[in-house]
C-alpha cells in the first residue's frame, strides 16, 4: 500500500481548519453585563453585581481577558463585561471599566 504524504498532510490541515471554524461559529456573539465590582478572588474570578436585577455573577478571568484601561478594576467600580458561557461557567473576555456618573 502506497501512502501519499502530501495529500494526507493537506487533508489533516483542512480538517483542523474546519474544526476551528465550526468552534468559532458555534460560540455566537458575546453576552454583555453591566454592574459594580464586588471583588476579585485570586486573580481567577471576578465578582460583579448586576445593575438590572442586583444578582451577583462570578466570571472566570485569565491571561486572555482584556481590560480597558489596562488594569484590574477596583471593588466598587462600574464595569461592562463581555462574556461567553463555556462548560456552564461565564468566562469574561473583555472588561471595560466605566467612569462613574457624577
Amino acid at each position: 500500500m502506497r501512502i501519499y504524504p502530501k495529500r494526507v498532510i493537506l487533508l489533516f490541515i483542512v480538517v483542523l481548519l474546519l474544526i476551528q471554524t465550526n468552534h468559532l461559529i458555534a460560540q455566537g456573539p458575546y453576552s454583555v453585563l453591566t454592574g459594580k465590582v464586588i471583588g476579585i478572588r485570586a486573580r481567577l474570578w471576578l465578582d460583579i453585581e448586576s445593575e438590572t436585577d442586583k444578582a451577583i455573577v462570578n466570571f472566570r478571568i485569565g491571561h486572555k481577558t482584556v481590560y480597558v484601561p489596562h488594569r484590574y478594576p477596583n471593588p466598587g467600580e462600574r464595569v461592562k463585561v463581555e462574556y461567553l458561557v463555556q462548560r456552564g461557567v461565564p468566562v469574561a473576555f473583555t472588561v471595560n471599566i466605566l467612569e462613574d456618573k457624577k
